[in-house]
């Protein structure tokens, strides 16, 4: 038989967005209509237990001074212009004196300051009572001391305000005047401690210039000394100052200085131009006086004994000629005319030849007295490059001598600075805001507690009804039907006990029957519940007779095959049943019985079988109720309980219409949520539920509730 589908206005997955929204939101909004009792208790639990801690709370007092760091401590010494610092720079110093003042050793600063160790007045303010001797073999003072400097640090508070240098101190107590006088202790704690640091920093600097004073001393007069020894040893005057210890006992000659070098080598260099000049001068009359002949030369011709002797040799040729006229070559004046002749060229021969002798030995002197001039100029060059070499070396030892003596003055001279200013050191904290005692309480805060009571009792109530829609399944009205399984309430009725119930209270259920399709009444109407015990069989029995008082016939099919009820409930005897037609032992016209109800038939389950889910998924059944659906108005089958059971998921696709029976106040562990799921996955068409065994007020019936 073909089963009716809900329309599709019923199906939210068919709905559009904005649909869907709005009846997401209706739906919260009923589900926090329904249980705003467990908002409204809750919330007020929470205030109540606000307003009791505000009462029972005792005022505390928070009292604040501040303090502002600054980079450099004002007129350190050395320190010059203070340079600016970066950001993180900034964030790490501020960081490390916030992390200073919630240090142990400040706290026990403060409590020494103020004399709070073992003061009643101290504990009494903080509102907690004195320590009783502590164990471990602490003494009463070393248990007062823990105690003071826990509750110190525990009250506590410091903050930065936004990105600034100032520090804000806050203590916390029941008495505003300690409040306070902590809070300015705190402050003044941390710039004594700040000073002290200072002082001792600058102690430790000076300590430490004056090692460095010390080392640069030697290292002055180490440089000195050896500027001293290394002049001495080369005859360079010694500076003043430098350190003569040593220099004494060298007996180096004076080697000459730069500036007569220079001159030499000026001097020198003047005679090789000339020894130069003059060699090659004596080189060139050398050079002609060797290639020419000798009587042709200029120093011949222009000797006065040459030129006698050479008129003589011409007086003595011109003899010689006029007597050659007269006499013949063997007459005895002829012979001593050739022979005075020969005497006179020989002594031409011989003063041409020693006057270009004479040539020669002016070439190989001005040669020789050259290279003299040029070895000599080499020797001095020598002397003037090893002057240079000493004069760098000399200039080194004094640039180290002027290095160290300007790093002692300074060290000196810094040292002089922070020995005269010692003791006159501003510290890097200063105090901006002292703390005065406050008038009103800072806790409790009556507003923000119960702000936070309110929203905390809000919170959790919605927890609370989270909690219980998502683990509690307990039907008692219409809207939690609707809530939990989305289905319409057609009912409820206070179905109690084990005999069936007067028909006239099921009369509008039956009626709502027959407005289920919209062909009217369901030809087959399947009845169960999540759970056994909730009183489907004694609702199907009560409904059978009801649409029967309406004038409509019914066949009450006893689908329960593993306990069946509906024959003793129509007390009647079981005869042949359902069993027996699905096996085809009996025909299901047969096995009908009348059960004393007019309009009301019955078919009861018969034998009862050892399988009744495989019995069940046979054709048979098919073939059952076409046989029997053209005789009645309708048939309601009873089936056994969905969850555990495979034999309503059979029943119920064989059925038009499915009818839920629920118990009031059951099911609060998800069971009715699976069993409604698992039958509609298998295809069963529910159309309602019946609450049963209802407590409290009467159902009140929404014609709206489907809209």
């Amino acid at each position: 038989m073909a089963a009716t589908k809900p329309p599709l206005h019923d199906r939210p997955e068919r709905l559009g967005l904005g649909a869907r929204l709005t009846h997401g939101m209706r739906d919260y909004g009923l589900l926090l209509r329904r249980h705003r009792v467990i908002l409204f208790v809750t919330m007020a639990l929470c205030l109540l237990a606000a307003l009791l801690y505000i009462l029972l709370s005792t005022p505390d007092y928070r009292a604040t001074a501040s303090v502002e760091v600054q980079d450099v401590p004002a007129g350190a010494a050395g320190s010059g212009a203070p340079t600016p610092s970066r950001t993180d720079d900034i964030e790490t110093l501020m960081q490390t004196q916030l992390e200073v003042l919630r240090s142990r050793a400040l706290a026990q600063e403060v409590a020494r300051s103020l004399s709070l160790v073992g003061t009643p007045a101290f504990f009494q303010g903080m509102g907690v009572s004195r320590p009783k001797l502590a164990a471990g073999g602490q003494s009463q003072r070393q248990a007062d001391e823990e105690r003071t400097i826990t509750l110190l640090r525990d009250h506590l508070e410091v903050d930065l305000p936004g990105k600034s240098r100032v520090i804000r101190i806050h203590f916390v107590s029941a008495d505003p005047a300690l409040s306070a006088r902590i809070a300015n202790g705190y402050a003044d704690s941390l710039i004594r401690s700040d000073l002290k640091r200072g002082f001792q920093s600058g102690v430790q600097a000076r300590r430490f210039l004056l090692g460095e004073l010390d080392g640069a001393r030697r290292d002055l007069e180490r440089a000195e000394r050896e500027l001293a020894v290394y002049a001495a040893r080369n005859g360079a005057p010694i500076p003043p100052g430098a350190d003569m210890e040593g220099a004494s006992s060298t007996n180096s000659p004076a080697s000459p200085s730069g500036s007569e070098i220079d001159s030499r080598l000026a001097q020198l260099n003047s005679l090789r131009a000339q020894a130069l000049a003059e060699r090659i001068a004596a080189q060139k009359r050398w050079e002609s006086a060797r290639a020419a002949s000798v009587e042709t030369l200029p120093e011949v011709l222009g000797n006065g004994a040459m030129q006698e002797l050479m008129a003589q040799r011409a007086q003595a040729r011109a003899e010689l000629v006029e007597e050659r006229q007269f006499r013949k070559d063997a007459h005895p004046e002829m012979r001593e005319a050739r022979a005075r002749l020969a005497a006179l060229d020989d002594q031409a021969q011989q003063m041409a030849n020693r006057i270009r002798a004479s040539l020669r030995q002016d070439y190989d002197i001005a040669r020789r007295g050259e290279k003299q001039i040029a070895d000599e100029i080499a020797d001095v060059e020598k002397d003037a490059q090893a002057a240079r070499g000493r004069s760098v070396q000399m200039g080194m030892y004094e640039r180290s001598v002027e290095t160290y003596r300007m790093l002692h003055d300074s060290l000196l001279q810094r040292y002089r600075d922070m020995a005269s200013q010692a003791g006159f050191q501003a510290g890097r904290i200063q105090p901006l805001d002292r703390a005065v005692a406050p008038d009103n309480p800072f806790s409790p805060k009556v507003g923000e507690t119960m702000l936070f009571a309110a929203l905390g009792g809000l919170a959790l109530g919605l927890l609370l009804v989270g909690a219980r829609h998502a683990f509690d399944d307990a039907v008692t009205s219409a809207e939690t039907l609707a809530e939990r399984v989305d289905l319409p309430l057609l009912g409820a009725v206070p179905v109690t006990g084990d005999n069936p119930q007067p028909s006239e209270v099921f009369a509008p259920i039956a009626r709502s029957l027959l407005l289920a399709s919209t062909g009217g009444l369901p030809r087959s109407i399947l009845v169960t519940s999540a759970q056994e015990g909730e009183g489907k069989s004694l609702t199907l029995n009560a409904l059978a007779r009801a649409l029967a008082a309406l004038d409509k016939t019914v066949l009450v099919l006893d689908g329960d095959m593993r306990r069946p009820v509906q024959h003793a409930l129509f007390r009647v005897a079981p005869g042949k049943g359902i069993s027996e037609v699905l096996t085809g032992q009996a025909n299901a016209a047969d096995a009908v019985i009348a059960t004393g109800v007019a309009g009301v038939s019955l078919l009861p389950c018969g034998a009862v079988p050892p399988n009744p889910t495989e019995l069940l998924a046979t054709p048979a059944l098919d073939d059952l109720l076409a046989s029997v659906r053209d005789r009645y108005d309708t048939i309601l089958i009873d089936a056994p309980p969905i969850l555990g059971l495979g034999d309503t998921p059979l029943l119920a696709t064989r059925a038009q219409a499915t009818l839920m029976v629920v118990e009031w106040g059951r099911n609060h562990h998800g069971g009715l949520r699976t069993a409604v799921d698992r039958l509609r996955r298998t295809g069963g068409v529910i159309i309602g539920a019946i609450l049963t065994k209802q407590q409290g007020r009467a159902f009140d019936y929404d014609y709206h509730r489907g809209d």
